[in-house]
């Protein structure tokens, strides 16, 4: 699956993360399937989940340790934020606007900074 092994390239390239695995990958046809990547973000995990199924993608990215710290998604239940349904869940779970758009490849770039920025703090 090309959006996949996209991304596999993407984590592997990406300075700071390391032990990228595949959790998850299962595929009906080329436009219904599952797949959940992590790697190391020492001392955190950086999980990427998509799903898509004909006119549905679903993603997220989720930044844990014991617990998550931040996540990226696109569940559909905040419709009075800005970019519905793009949301982001900070370290305390309050809930705000995301500027990702579900492009994987471009949304990655993003999130990796802002994970990176958080972990500079």
């Amino acid at each position: 699956m090309a959006l996949l092994d996209d991304l596999l390239a993407r984590m592997r390239a990406t300075p700071g993360l390391s032990e990228v695995q595949i959790i998850e990958n299962e595929a009906v046809d080329d436009e219904t399937f599952i797949f959940k990547v992590r790697a190391a973000m020492i001392p955190n995990i950086l999980q990427i989940r998509f799903l898509a199924d004909k006119n549905l993608e679903r993603y997220s990215f989720q930044l844990y340790r014991d617990r998550p710290l931040l996540r990226w998604d696109n569940t559909p239940h905040y419709p009075d934020l800005p970019n519905f349904p793009h949301h982001f869940h900070d370290q305390d779970e309050r809930v705000s606007f995301s500027p990702l758009t579900g492009s994987l490849l471009a949304d990655f770039d993003f999130v990796v900074a802002e994970v990176k920025k958080f972990m500079n703090q």
